[in-house]
């Protein structure tokens, strides 16, 4: 009989299930509805089941517990930051192999990995945790000596993540926070973060634990967006040099004293101007979209493949890594708010090898001025023999592109609507 995959939320829009599938496995996704997927992912060897009350660890279970009743399963999976822990429990409870509970639940937690940090005696920014806001806005009153950055205590994407400059700036984050809060059933919570602002270069580790062994894919760089906000408008992989290597050392020792002991990783440092190293988080799975594309094209292999076989079988799996090429990433993103009608891109750079250009956003959808990740309206792909050359050829491609965009006029007030009737 043919076994099946339990896969709870991806966070590459179940780009892993025709690789699965294709393994030999049958796949039931089971998804909250309120993160996205593709459909067309899905084919006849795969099912997806939709329930916002996963969000709840007790439905979760109950739902796992049904489906060991009426299939064959052989383990159960999670590429999502939301529901590694709820995974890594229930993989515990059936005896599937897992990043330990323990390990997963201090990821998952904002806080309770910075507390982690200082116990360990790893460099970290000052943070203090708020459940309400007028704490926190006690708290903003009495130390404006230095910057402040609004974080949800869990999350992703950038999502309400802010430098903060002012108390009412304070008070729209936590609005925002609330208001996704009550929109998710708390799969982002309303804790949150101020944590203080460390000026730097982010840089990301990739890489894969099993029985032991450390395997590193390499170290992406960031391109990022002027602050307040911190979203990520490039990439480039591999980088190579001296501050890869302390990267590199720094993820051999976060391996060791933080016990990751099973599973892909993607872990974010901050390098200071005086080469000061913080680990900014750890997400424990791969790396999301566009970066998995960058990583194959650059070292010539499947890393969804390989992810995926470690989830399964529960080892790493060698691979032929040829490692000769250099892939970037630029985002595009809209200056202003409005209605998207087309992203304009020369022809001549859709069907090239070298080039990939993906559309995150539909025509006629609505576009938000960039505030994080989620606002990203198209991706520029490129794989060339050097890093130069990857990463010019995805700015010529860049500055080639229009946005069109349909804009509103500035709203009238009455005031307005009375001072011009009375001027006409």
């Amino acid at each position: 009989m043919r076994q099946s995959i339990i896969f709870v939320e991806s966070g590459n829009r179940a780009e892993e299930i025709p690789v699965i599938t294709g393994l030999g496995f049958n796949v039931i996704f089971v998804s909250s509805g309120m993160l996205p997927y593709d459909e067309h992912n899905f084919n006849e060897d795969s099912k997806c089941i939709v329930d916002k009350g996963i969000v709840q660890y007790d439905r979760l279970a109950e739902i796992v517990k049904e489906l060991h009743g009426l299939f064959t399963i052989r383990t159960i999976i999670s590429t999502s930051d939301y529901f590694v822990h709820s995974v890594s429990l229930l993989c515990e409870q059936y005896r599937y192999p897992s990043l330990n509970s323990i390990s997963a639940s201090i990821f998952q937690n904002k806080n309770r990995f910075r507390e982690k940090q200082q116990e360990l005696q790893y460099a970290a920014p000052e943070f203090h945790c708020f459940d309400s806001l007028q704490d926190a806005v006690n708290f903003y009153q009495s130390s404006k000596k230095k910057q402040w950055v609004f974080k949800p205590i869990n999350g992703n994407e950038s999502v309400a993540v802010r430098l903060i400059n002012s108390e009412s700036e304070l008070n729209d984050c936590y609005r925002q926070l609330k208001y996704l809060s009550r929109y998710t059933g708390t799969l982002l919570m309303p804790s949150f973060l101020l944590e203080e602002f460390i000026e730097g270069c982010i840089y990301s580790c990739e890489f894969m634990v099993s029985a032991g062994h450390l395997h590193i894919l390499g170290v992406t760089n960031r391109l990022m967006s002027q602050l307040p906000y911190f979203i990520e408008l490039g990439y480039s992989f591999p980088v190579r040099g001296f501050i890869a290597d302390l990267i590199i050392e720094e993820t051999k020792r976060f391996v060791k004293d933080f016990q990751y002991d099973f599973g892909p990783c993607h872990i974010e440092f901050i390098v200071s101007p005086d080469r000061k190293i913080y680990i900014l988080e750890v997400n424990p799975r791969l790396i999301g979209p566009p970066n998995p594309w960058m990583i194959d094209k650059a070292l010539g292999i499947s890393v969804f493949e390989i992810v995926c076989k470690l989830y399964i079988f529960g080892g790493l799996v060698e691979a032929a890594y040829f490692d000769s090429k250099y892939s970037t990433c630029l985002e595009v993103i809209s200056p202003v708010s409005g209605q998207l009608g087309r992203v304009k891109i020369d022809m001549k750079y859709l069907n090239r090898s070298d080039v990939k250009i993906i559309y995150l956003k539909k025509e006629m959808a609505y576009v938000n001025r960039a505030a994080s990740n989620t606002d990203i309206v198209a991706r520029i792909l490129t794989v060339a023999e050097s890093i130069d050359e990857a990463r010019q050829l995805a700015l010529t491609i860049y500055e080639s592109i229009r946005l069109e965009l349909c804009i509103k006029p500035v709203p009238l007030t009455m005031e307005r609507e009375d001072d011009i009737n009375g001027h006409l």
